[in-house]
């Protein structure tokens, strides 16, 4: 018994002295890995010239050399005192000696913060309220967010001999040998708004903890997209920024959807998960993202410029794999992205981190046989290797079911960054591959009754039924005896691929060079059915379905002339930008030069014509069993070469604390080649360019065009303190045309002019407490425009009117936040516009087909206000934590607009709510389920855009039926999220 108590006393000292050797270790291992980081952080080479300039102001540029921050108060080390330092190429020990000795400030290195204190001598000196008499306490405490959670690297500041911590990854901080006194807790951490806490200690330590509450305009967080990185609060753009939090909460319906959260744009996404339509600060299109240039991770994902065909949000998809996303309104976009005058979107994707994470998510739509799964993980391979791999699959029937799979496919995203040794710099690789099929939900019929509202028959409700015919396939053997075959459950399918790689160097000189890369090719088949008219039955003629089978139809039922558009889109994309980044001083320079190659093979293209029912999933018709199915129009190609070579460069300058100038310009060389088909030709043999568009090419005309284009900025910003900030900016920007524009058979280059966009824009941003605020006030006039217009012919298909505008708007757009309680937060967002055509006519003798139909006439709309654009857009959101449980809702009010610029028929305003509920059931799981469209909102979102500018209403009976397109109908949702 003696001999097994003895061996339990041996082995219990045996486990002691095992976990105190491994408690020894650790801290030797951290030790190590402490002052290994600091010593590679003061190895850092730093190059300066500073003339009579504050200390604040010094170590702000000498922040921007190296992978670190300074950690001191302004008062403390008197940071306004003013000196000269020069060096040249000298490691940061050194430059920090030379620039603090003199002024009996001495620092220290914690991880990556280096943390700037009086000497000694100073320090032992009394503050105002502070006892330097022993006994010394200690101050420690915990942090936590919203949801009561520890946060790990948030930086805690005591006002004491300029200490400061980051709290570790229980978000744990102490400060140790603090004396009697009172004192000022400061708390930062991006995302989160800066807590300031008075504090004071007697007889005794003091524990503390402080919740954070999130920043829900970011204005601390630092963006990368628009120049040199820098907070919110200190630059000159109008910006947004939705984090991977944000964009869960909002849960969009598409890529699209999510973009109704950023101020300055108007978006309509009833075409489901296909093409959607954008506006920004009223510049005038038909639809498309004319002005909205779309950026993944840096780089274009497709030249700017383009309606419907091919769209934008085709080539990118939102997923867990997107980190946030950052806009950039107004203009600093023309200097980030060619021909983009309008505003900037770029998704910025995870990268990996030294922790492993991930999240895995699957979805319901509980009110249409919707099933998804996402997922993304990431993490590090070793010291020096990160990745991050994600990706998205779903079916889906559709919202509003067209009788088969609507949406179906997905997408795999991934890359992989080698950071090098020396800290300088990183190389990643990166690729992604898309397949993946949606439904273009396109317009219906509804009876008209003058009140602009989607009324609904007896029989048909456009809101919640589908004039998508079941009969979706068809052939037809070409004059070039090739036969194909088509199928409109194919709606608009994508295959996209594409790779790169990004590399990012900081030399000793400190010049930081970047270099981003990537090659995609994209095969995008459409195939869909556009309703042209609808039409009374004349209750004698005897209609068949394709299987032969007799039509029942009665005297008074409705059939539906539809235009059956077939394209193939194929095109080559390589993109390339190199920047030059360096502070000098107080400017912070980059230059940079890009090229855009966006090779364009499209056909052939086919329109058709087909008759079919009016009702839900409704059957084609043909006039006998052996009628010909399908009748084919016309047939149209798209074929060019872009190549877009560009030059950049910005320059900020810090005047001093307070004031930053932002100056910009751009270059753009577009170069274009390609051939534009004709369909005839003119007695004296030369080409007729206003011969409407048949299935016979008679010929092409090659070309080759050469444009260079220009764009500036500049802007002032004044950062009233760390909570306030005005900025200012002026712009001179451009649009071009783009590669379906020089296709156009009538295309004519006598016709073409400069086009001209001037912005300016005056704004303010303030967050402090529980407030957050950005708003901004501009004007935008874009001259020379290319306004043409589709006009859908029964025997011709789709026509083109060539047309040339130009607009002014002024508008005004405001982003607020206010935290009511520790749980409870709102927001509030809008757009107050009014945009009106300075000179816009549209001529019908351009194409002999319209002519046909409306005769030969010139239609002005000069004087009219743009069409869709409402004058007030803004929506008002809640979100209450309790427990476990989150809340969100969120009301949305659009104004009234008109259907065309003719302003002949307006769109009521109509209010749209949204909600969701999640809950946690541990820190790791949580599920949601939210409700789009609340309130079941009738609304209709556009009219006949192809008709409505010629037509004229007072002439229109009540009854008629008219097309349009209405929001989509209440959905239900339900997600289960798994997160590590």
């Amino acid at each position: 018994m003696k001999e097994a108590c003895n061996f339990q006393v041996i082995l219990r000292a045996m486990r002691i002295s095992l976990y105190q050797l491994i408690i020894a270790i650790w801290a030797l291992g951290n030790a190590n890995a402490t002052e290994g980081n600091a010593q590679t952080l003061l190895s850092r080479k730093i190059s300066l010239n500073a003339e009579n300039k504050e200390v604040e102001n010094i170590l702000q540029s000498i922040e921007k050399q190296i992978n670190g921050k300074f950690v001191f108060s302004t008062k403390i080390i008197r940071g306004d005192r003013k000196i000269n330092l020069k060096v040249n190429q000298q490691p940061l020990y050194k430059v920090l000696d030379e620039a603090l000795k003199p002024l009996e400030l001495t620092y220290r290195v914690t991880d990556n913060l280096i943390i700037i204190s009086r000497t000694s001598k100073e320090g032992a000196q009394s503050l105002n309220g502070i006892k330097s008499k022993a006994p010394n306490y200690t101050v420690s405490g915990k942090i936590k967010d919203s949801k009561g959670e520890t946060l790990g690297g948030v930086t805690v500041l005591l006002n004491y001999k300029s200490n400061g911590v980051v709290t570790d990854m229980n978000g744990a901080f102490s400060f140790v040998d603090i004396p009697e006194g009172t004192y000022t807790l400061s708390v930062s951490s991006i995302g989160f708004t800066a807590v300031k806490k008075e504090i004071q200690v007697i007889g005794g330590d003091l524990q503390i903890d402080i919740d954070l509450k999130d920043d829900i305009l970011q204005l601390q967080e630092i963006v990368v997209t628009g120049g040199n990185p820098k907070k919110k609060i200190e630059s000159s753009v109008a910006i947004t920024t939705i984090n991977n939090k944000d964009i869960q909460t909002r849960a969009p319906l598409n890529s699209t959807d999510l973009l109704k959260a950023i101020p300055g744009l108007t978006v309509e996404s009833t075409g489901g998960d296909g093409p959607g339509n954008v506006w920004v600060r009223g510049f005038p299109q038909q639809g498309g993202y004319i002005f909205l240039g779309i950026m993944e991770d840096g780089l274009p994902v497709l030249p700017t410029g383009y309606n419907s065909l091919p769209s934008v949000d085709q080539y990118y998809k939102t997923d867990l794999t997107i980190r946030n996303i950052e806009a950039v309104r107004g203009g600093n976009a023309s200097i980030v992205m060619a021909n983009t005058p309008g505003a900037v979107i770029n998704n910025l994707s995870y990268t990996g981190a030294e922790k492993t994470y991930g999240k895995f998510k699957a979805t319901t739509g509980l009110s249409q046989g919707l099933y998804r799964l996402d997922g993304n993980v990431g993490g590090k391979v070793n010291s020096n290797i990160r990745y991050n791999i994600g990706g998205f699959y779903r079916t889906d029937k559709g919202i509003v079911s067209p009788g088969y799979t609507a949406n179906q496919g997905g997408q795999l995203k991934g890359n992989m960054t080698y950071n090098f040794k020396n800290q300088k710099g990183f190389v990643r690789v990166y690729g992604k591959y898309l397949n993946d099929k949606v439904q273009w939900m396109l317009t219906s019929f509804y009876p008209y009754d003058g009140t602009g509202k989607p009324t609904k028959t007896s029989s048909f409700d456009m809101v919640s039924q589908s004039l998508a015919t079941i009969d979706t396939k068809f052939s037809y053997t070409a004059a070039d005896g090739v036969t194909r075959n088509y199928d409109m459950s194919d709606g608009i399918h994508t295959k996209h691929g594409a790779g790169g790689f990004q590399f990012n160097y900081t030399t000793d000189q400190g010049w930081e060079i970047n270099n981003n890369f990537r090659y995609q090719h994209t095969n995008m088949n459409v195939t869909a059915g556009i309703p042209a008219s609808n039409v009374a039955y004349n209750g004698t003629t005897q209609y068949y379905y394709l299987d032969g089978t007799a039509a029942s139809l009665k005297a008074g039922d409705r059939l539906v002339n539809v235009t059956g558009v077939t394209q193939k889109l194929k095109d080559i994309q390589i993109v390339n930008y190199l920047d030059l980044k360096k502070t000098y001083g107080n400017h912070s320079l980059l230059i940079g030069a890009g090229i855009h190659q966006y090779n364009r093979n499209d056909g052939p293209n086919y329109n058709f014509s087909y008759l079919q029912e009016f009702k839900e999933k409704p059957r084609r018709l043909i006039t006998s069993p052996t009628a010909a199915q399908i009748t084919p129009l016309t047939l149209a190609t798209v074929i060019g070469d872009s190549r877009t070579l560009s030059a950049y460069a910005s320059d900020e300058i810090t005047l001093n604390a307070n004031w930053r100038l932002d100056l910009g310009a751009r270059i753009d060389n577009q170069n274009v080649d390609g051939k534009r088909p004709f369909y005839a030709y003119k007695t004296d043999g030369t080409p007729d360019y206003t011969k409407a568009s048949t299935l016979v090419i008679a010929d092409y005309t090659k070309y080759s065009e050469n444009v260079t284009n220009w764009a500036a900025t500049a802007g002032l910003n004044y950062k009233i303190n760390n909570a306030a900030a005005l900025f200012a900016r002026a712009t001179r920007a451009y649009n071009a045309p783009n590669i379906a524009d020089y296709n156009a058979t009538a295309y004519n280059p006598e016709k073409i002019k400069k086009r001209p966009v001037y912005l300016g824009e005056i704004g303010f941003k303030y967050a402090k407490n529980d407030f957050s605020l950005f708003a901004s006030a501009s004007y935008s006039a874009i001259k020379n425009v290319s306004l043409s217009i589709t006009v859908p012919t029964v025997s011709s298909g789709n026509q083109v009117l060539l047309a040339f505008g130009s607009t002014r708007t002024y508008s005004a757009e405001f982003e607020a936040s206010y935290k009511v309680t520790k749980s409870l937060n709102l927001r509030l967002t809008g757009t107050v516009q009014d945009s009106k055509y300075t000179d816009y006519s549209a001529s019908t003798n351009t194409n002999s087909a319209i002519v046909a139909i409306l005769g030969d006439t010139t239609y002005s709309f000069t004087g009219k206000r743009t069409e869709r654009v409402p004058v007030l857009n803004t929506e008002l959101s809640a979100t209450y934590d309790y427990k476990k449980f989150n809340i969100y809702l969120a009301g949305s009010y659009i104004g009234s607009r008109f259907t065309a610029p003719s302003n002949s028929y307006k769109l009521p305003a109509y209010a749209l709510m949204k909600g969701g509920v999640g809950y946690s059931f541990t820190k790791n799981l949580n599920a949601r389920f939210w409700v789009d469209n609340l309130l079941n909102a009738r609304v209709l979102t556009e009219g006949d855009v192809r008709g409505d500018q010629f037509r004229n209403f007072s002439a229109v009976e009540k009854g008629t039926m008219m097309p349009g397109r209405a929001l989509l109908p209440r959905s239900l949702w339900l997600s289960l999220a798994f997160e590590f």
